[in-house]
């Protein structure tokens, strides 16, 4: 089962859902078989020592994904959201080249709310996927998924990781993360975009300034990772286009005090 396939697929469905305004309000009343069905299928994947059936717990990733867009009963999302939380959280620990059972769990995660958030976030924090090179890729899908749920109680945490991650991938990823607030109010929006524009500037000075020290070198490999994610996030929560900090920093700083 290609990764793409699962994530692609999740796009789709949040954007057919985003168009109908019928999408998830059909809700079926009491339990629904074809879920009980496939979180079964799941749970026999997740609890496979061999990783034989990661590929059929990535389909039934996606069959539930579907269903909980085109509307479930309350217990059933409830069920879903535990057992995507139970895939990412319990059994043996899947390679980090092979966790396509993994991305697909926080990709219908990021299409579950303020619980698939919350559920991420502590994926994120978890020690099961610790700070290290071979989770980071990992880790920049939670972050990018907890965005997509657009839980404005997760902004702090986004936030933070932007300007204060050790790993430039995810600092980027935070910052991607951030463009999907584009609907809050003004002051949230606001405050998102002070904070990265201000960790931008600090970045800009440090690579421009010292030379080819270390904390420029370093600077320098921060702005690269992160100049086109939080470009394109700034421009979506602004309505601006800029790629390059200086001119971010003019129109901000003619702006910031009027209406957005």
């Amino acid at each position: 089962m290609n990764l793409l396939r699962t994530f692609v697929l999740a796009c789709m469905v949040a954007a057919v859902a985003a168009q109908d305004p019928a999408a998830g309000k059909g809700a079926e009343k009491g339990p629904s078989k074809e879920v009980a069905e496939q979180i079964a299928v799941l749970k026999e994947a997740q609890a496979d020592k061999k990783f034989a059936q990661d590929a059929r717990g990535v389909e039934a990733i996606d069959k539930l994904l579907i269903k909980a867009q085109a509307g479930v009963d309350p217990k059933d999302q409830t069920a879903i959201v535990k057992a995507l939380e139970s895939t990412l959280m319990t059994g043996k620990l899947r390679p980090s080249d092979g966790a396509q059972l993994y991305v697909g769990a926080a990709a219908a995660l990021g299409r579950s709310g303020p619980e698939g958030a919350k559920v991420l976030k502590e994926a994120y924090a978890s020690k099961r996927f610790p700070v290290k090179t071979e989770w980071v890729m990992l880790r920049t899908h939670f972050l990018r998924n907890i965005g997509f749920t657009k839980d404005e109680s997760q902004i702090k945490f986004l936030m933070s990781e932007a300007v204060r991650s050790p790993e430039p991938a995810l600092m980027a990823a935070a910052g991607e993360a951030l463009g999907n607030y584009e609907e809050s109010k003004e002051t949230v929006r606001k405050e998102i975009v002070s904070e990265l524009l201000r960790k931008y500037g600090e970045l800009s000075e440090m690579a421009s300034n010292l030379g080819a020290s270390v904390d420029a070198q370093n600077a320098q490999e921060r702005l690269s990772a992160i100049r086109d994610k939080w470009n394109t996030s700034l421009g979506v929560l602004t309505k601006q286009n800029f790629t390059v900090f200086r001119d971010w920093q003019h129109w901000h700083n003619k702006n910031k005090s009027l209406p957005w």
